[in-house]
């Protein structure tokens, strides 16, 4: 009953965080973060318990799948290089979010520096008209920052984050087709004891078959998959790199001609 279930439960907590690899993963942390909170919101325990040991048995999965050794040369220099690329595109895509975040802040500047020189033009009647072309300009400079700000965010930090999902789910389709390796491998064992029993060959032999069938499916897919991502990246990332550059310098543009003609209109006063 319940009793069974949590010894089980507490069992398989255990072996978890004996691994060397798995105790550091952060869905086993939040586990026992909120390991209270289960007991006491017990109409999402299950779903919650259900979910983290899904996740779980993944990495349980991919960590006994890292060390297989596979012969095909494609697939293991982008297993490789989708590794590393992804970490790279979590760094790039944290740098993005900064970027934007700074130029989005400093049209927040230029509007709290166009109402600063605003309400100074309603103090000083001999400033007035200074201070209003003044806060004009500034308000100008907010919303060509603000377009700028903007145009970082769907060029890049929306690009990078979804490449980011596009390379885990390649990793994804990595792990499937090594899922499916173990299996081919492991009926390949199971025939061979078959075998040497003289029992159960037939059985042995269409499960081989079978695994076979999928496993060079999947592989065909994966192939087909990855190249067409790897052409896709490139094409993506030259489009709007370049649609980044000419809008960087069509706002830098902007913002000079309204600097200048804000400058020239607070001379002729």
């Amino acid at each position: 009953g319940q009793q069974e279930q949590a010894v089980v439960s507490t069992q398989s907590t255990g072996r978890i965080a004996a691994h060397a690899k798995l105790r550091e993963d952060s869905n086993f942390r939040v586990f026992l973060e909120y390991a209270k909170d289960l007991k006491v919101r017990s109409k999402n325990k299950k779903e919650i318990i259900g979910g983290f040991f899904k996740s779980m048995t993944k990495n349980v999965d991919e960590a006994l799948l890292s060390g297989q050794k596979d012969k095909d040369e494609f697939f293991i220099e982008r297993r490789t290089f989708l590794e590393d690329y992804h970490n790279r595109i979590k760094e790039t895509t944290k740098k993005s979010e900064f970027l934007s975040a700074s130029t989005n802040g400093l049209s927040v500047d230029y509007m709290q520096v166009a109402g600063c020189l605003a309400l100074l033009s309603t103090r000083d009647p001999s400033l007035q008209r200074f201070m209003a072309q003044s806060a004009i300009t500034f308000e100008s400079l907010q919303k060509l920052q603000k377009r700028t700000s903007t145009d970082e965010d769907l060029k890049l930090t929306d690009l990078f984050k979804y490449y980011q999902r596009e390379t885990q789910a390649a990793k994804s389709l990595l792990y499937r087709r090594g899922r499916a390796l173990a299996d081919k491998e492991i009926a390949e064992g199971k025939l061979e004891q078959a075998q040497k029993k003289f029992k159960d060959i037939p059985t042995a032999e269409a499960y081989l078959e079978d695994c076979k069938i999928r496993f060079e499916s999947i592989s065909d897919m994966a192939k087909t998959e990855l190249d067409t991502f790897k052409n896709r990246r490139l094409e993506t990332y030259r489009k709007h790199l370049v649609d980044m550059s000419e809008l960087q310098i069509r706002h830098s543009q902007s913002i000079i001609s309204e600097l200048t003609k804000g400058l020239e209109l607070l001379k002729d006063l």
